[in-house]
């Protein structure tokens, strides 16, 4: 459960129920604190038409639209959980592909809202974001796999007009950070007259200085394409891998601190605590919230030795394999 303290008044701050209404207004009025990325068209925009399969029309919640993408941004709304609020907005979606000369006419004329010229932006796709306390399991298995078209949030009111809310994919912040690494990357690689795409370069650059944490690494790195091919991409702060339906979050370390340790590795993988002498943090601790980490996984593991990465793959192996034989 989440619990919000505050210094100020030293206490933790109850949560608090508002309407969907006021969500909405309150989103409205701080715009430019929650999405600067994006152009702010309407709240409450209405779609006259048939646009629930029944003859009605239909309104959304709030109306954006994405400078970077060219794209329109459906934003919905719910105050608690709703198991069809991805279809409510798939609905919005697709009213707003079909409508969709009716609807730039809207923000640019009646709103006088400035947009890329008509041609200039996408008529095919529709951003999602949907806001809610709860999303269900494949609203956000959809949300993962549908490359960046839809986003979740999940948010929380607590006394004192504090808004709490959790991306759970398509975090700005990971995006930018994405997008920094890429350009130091690019830089750095043109410097020292190295391919930019190469796995190996970006191992080399992140690892740099640290040779034991890129060895382990490598150890993992081949282990794991022995099973199935991999991903990798080199960030600021770790390495993202990838492999089938699993992912991985790598951190070097120079063999340092109280562990002692040169890498650490990040996975949800929950067969991970069956590995014996293996140094394993949970972020999920009980009566408490998620701790920070590196990276969106559950299980932090800190390795010293290559026998170590040895362990960790032989007690994840199977988990992986077995995804293997689901996709």
């Amino acid at each position: 459960m989440i619990r919000l303290f505050s210094s100020n008044n030293k206490k933790f701050l109850k949560s608090v129920e508002k309407s969907e209404a006021e969500l909405n207004r309150f989103l409205s009025e701080n715009w430019n604190d929650f999405f600067p990325q994006f152009i702010f068209i309407k709240s409450e925009f209405t779609l006259d038409g048939n646009v629930r399969g029944k003859g009605t029309a239909g309104r959304v919640d709030i109306l954006a639209f994405n400078p970077k993408t060219k794209k329109f941004i459906i934003i919905e709304l719910k105050r608690d959980f709703d198991k069809n609020i991805r279809n409510q907005a798939s609905d919005y979606k697709d009213f707003v592909e079909d409508n969709f000369a009716d609807i730039y006419l809207l923000t640019t004329h009646k709103y006088e809202v400035e947009l890329p010229k008509y041609t200039q932006v996408a008529k095919d796709t529709i951003e999602l974001i949907l806001i809610a306390k709860e999303f269900n399991t494949l609203d956000v298995d959809k949300a993962k796999k549908s490359k960046g078209e839809i986003t979740l949030i999940r948010y929380m009111w607590f006394e004192d007009e504090l808004l709490l809310i959790d991306f759970l994919n398509n975090d700005p912040l990971e995006l930018i950070e994405k997008e920094n690494t890429e350009k130091i990357k690019k830089i750095k690689a043109i410097i020292d007259n190295k391919p930019v795409n190469d796995n190996i370069t970006e191992i080399d650059m992140f690892f740099h200085k640290k040779d034991e944490a890129k060895r382990l690494f490598l150890i993992f790195y081949e282990l794991l394409k022995s099973i199935a091919p991999v991903e990798i991409e080199a960030q600021q702060t770790k390495i993202k891998v990838e492999i089938n339906e699993q992912s991985f979050s790598v951190v070097g370390f120079g063999g340092k601190g109280p562990r002692k340790s040169f890498l650490q590795i990040n996975t949800d993988i929950d067969e991970i605590t069956f590995g014996e002498n293996l140094t394993i943090d949970d972020r999920i601790r009980p009566g408490a919230k998620k701790k920070g980490s590196l990276g969106v996984e559950r299980y932090e593991v800190y390795l010293k030795n290559e026998n170590e990465v040895y362990k960790m793959f032989e007690t994840i192996k199977e988990k992986i394999k077995q995804t293997s034989s689901t996709v």
